[in-house]
């Protein structure tokens, strides 16, 4: 990003989003919807000629990327006084582009609900593109489940941070999440697959040593799960999902009792025809039986439903931790399973991808390897020998449910122990993971969040920001452009906008949390006396006791916080009536604790208007920042 001079573009109430061609216009519908409710205005999504208080958004792959040229994510920003232009390369480019424009917006631009601010873009040229297509987030809602809307929360969050794969984990031990039918069984094949979210939709994970309270149960029925594939690619975020196999399947035991044979982890009896659920974080005891073609008969059409319900080329079939069928049938009877299983997905059309473990099993070129710990050599063959592609997850780099600190009081810290905050997420590189794969081989990058210990979207947010935006950033930035001093200052001014989107993050004492306030407008009648609201303040790291607002500094339960604030900050209030200005008073819904970021603090005063009218009135901040606000009486 480049500087210009002069003012920069101020978005006002007059501007227009002027989008040329359908995937622009699509983009440039999605863009208006995100900035109306801060903004207050309309934004209409038009064609046409564009004036100088407009956005123009362009797909045009021949816009000259220069030293990005080819990149299908390229984007650039020309922002002046005169307008504000955003070129992608692609869709995908574009919406890449629309997603740093609000970033470059005031942070209120997130805010669901109308504030009053001056909407400036600062006078910048940029040219971006990102060093990986693969910049992903998994979601373990297997253990702990996630309510559609609460996944789209998660997305929308995700997206704004250019994360461009959501891989979804959607059975385990503990539960299965998706909804498979019995439609196309084939011949003899008797299994009734609905039985896998009637009776495994109902269980999860129970509470254990790291969290008190059981999992979240449910399932996602095809229209759900369609759903969510189709609001992901809208936001330019690829769904993949994985069925784990042939370990962690103690779910699809619990469910079909054609399953539980003697080769099986648990071979039924008559009193006990399926396995018993399993709400323990017990890893490694469940499998499948290898040497039963029941077993093949229910991948075949779980897989096949799955492939038809996914656009990605990619299926992920896990593949990790099968210690106690590795016990029993040997290393090659592992690997003679997952080969089997691989040849049914490729017949399916897609590309597989699992955990390290499965890396020996025949691949074939495309298919991805996601090393997440222990030996590299299998993975390394594959990608050098096989022409397979690394997928870099590094438990110790990577996992989002590791405790920030050792006061978090939700995550493990098995992978990561002690100081796990956003620095230790940035401070790593790709192409060191494995000796010898560098960035030709490697697909991508990617965290995940493991749910043993997370409950609710609440608790997700939290563990996944602001880790999951210095993750991403290793998957966006060449090598010899990162900087750990310049992304710290960048990721500064994000935490304002997480706070006033609503997404919880921790707001911990590495960073230098800016602040930012708005005004909000109010209607009163003549006389009424009370407090009133009139501003809003994000100051991400602070506490308040309602006069002011200072730096968590008490090494308490939820640690200290992260400020750029060097004193407490206060407020007066000017209700521009030629009354006096009088001391501001600050109020919160959701305080800083050990599991949320400091909420949105309303800015308020007392006050009555003896006549009616129309007041324009002021905040005045003690670290010189201002926010007018109007007040209508009647």
């Amino acid at each position: 990003m480049s500087a210009r001079g002069g003012s920069g573009f101020v978005l006002t109430e007059q501007a227009r989003i002027v989008a040329r061609g359908t995937d622009a216009d699509e983009v440039g519908v999605l863009m208006a919807a995100e900035l109306r409710p801060g903004t207050g205005f309309d934004l209409p999504v038009v064609a046409g000629r564009p004036t100088r208080r407009d956005v123009v958004l362009t797909i045009d792959p021949k816009a000259g990327f220069g030293e990005v040229e080819g990149n299908p994510e390229a984007y650039k920003i020309s922002s002046t006084a005169n307008g504000v232009r955003v070129t992608g390369a692609s869709r995908h480019g574009l919406f890449n582009g629309t997603q740093t424009l609000r970033q470059l917006l005031p942070a209120f631009a997130a805010s669901s609900s109308r504030v009053n601010t001056t909407w400036t873009v600062p006078a910048v040229s940029i040219l971006d593109a990102p060093r990986f297509s693969y910049r992903g987030l998994m979601l373990d809602v297997a253990r702990s489940f996630l309510e559609v809307d609460e996944v789209k929360q998660v997305i929308d969050a995700a997206a704004a941070a250019k994360i461009s794969v959501l891989h979804m984990h959607l059975a385990d031990d503990q539960g299965w999440r998706i909804d498979i039918t019995n439609s196309g069984r084939a011949a003899g094949d008797d299994i009734d697959y609905t039985a896998l979210t009637r009776v495994s939709g109902a269980t999860a994970v129970l509470g254990n040593p790291y969290q008190s309270a059981d999992g979240h149960t449910g399932f996602y029925t095809q229209d759900d799960y369609r759903s969510l594939v189709r609001y992901a690619a809208e936001r330019e975020i690829e769904i993949i999902p994985e069925i784990d196999i042939p370990g962690h399947t103690n779910a699809a035991l619990a469910s079909i009792p054609q399953l539980n044979t003697a080769g099986s982890s648990h071979p039924a009896t008559e009193d006990e025809p399926v396995a018993p659920h399993n709400g323990t974080i017990d890893v490694g005891y469940s499998y499948l039986d290898p040497t039963s073609e029941v077993t093949y008969t229910f991948i075949e059409h779980v897989f096949s439903q799955l492939a038809a319900l996914t656009p990605s080329e990619f299926l992920h079939v896990g593949g990790d931790e099968s210690h106690a069928m590795t016990q029993r049938y040997g290393h090659a009877g592992y690997v003679a399973f997952v080969e089997r299983a691989l040849a049914i997905v490729h017949g399916l059309g897609k590309k597989t991808i699992g955990w390290n473990e499965y890396a020996e099993s025949g691949l074939t070129a495309g298919d991805g390897v996601q090393y997440w710990a222990g030996t590299t050599e299998h993975a390394k063959r594959a990608v050098i020998e096989d022409g397979a592609k690394l997928l870099v997850s590094p438990g110790n780099m990577s996992y989002l449910d590791m405790k920030y600190h050792p006061k978090t009081p939700i995550g493990l810290s098995w992978a990561c122990s002690g100081d796990c905050d956003v620095a230790h997420y940035y401070d790593w590189s790709p192409q060191e993971v494995i000796a010898g794969v560098g960035d030709e081989h490697i697909l991508g990058t990617e965290a995940p969040l493991w749910s043993e210990t997370i409950r609710g979207v609440d608790q997700a947010e939290f563990m996944i920001f602001p880790r999951v935006l210095a993750h991403g950033e290793t998957g966006w930035t060449a090598e010899s452009l990162r900087s750990p001093s310049d992304f710290a200052a960048r990721l500064a001014s994000v935490g304002p906008r997480l706070a006033a989107a609503g997404t919880n993050f921790y707001d911990g004492p590495q960073i230098a949390w800016s602040t930012e306030l708005a005004g909000t407008d109010a209607a009163l009648s003549v006389g009424s006396a009370g407090s009133v609201s009139v501003g809003l303040l994000a100051a991400p790291g602070t506490k308040t006791d309602g006069t002011a607002v200072t730096v968590d500094e008490v090494d308490d339960a939820d640690s200290t916080g992260g400020s750029s604030l060097t004193a407490p900050l206060t407020a007066t209030v000017d209700f521009g009536d030629g009354s006096a200005p009088v001391p501001a008073r600050f109020t919160v819904s959701e305080p800083r604790d050990s599991l949320h970021a400091a909420g949105v603090y309303a800015v308020t005063a007392a006050h009555a208007y003896d006549s009616p009218g129309t007041y324009r009135g002021k905040i005045t901040a003690s670290d010189g920042s201002r926010a007018r606000f109007t007040i209508t009486v009647s």
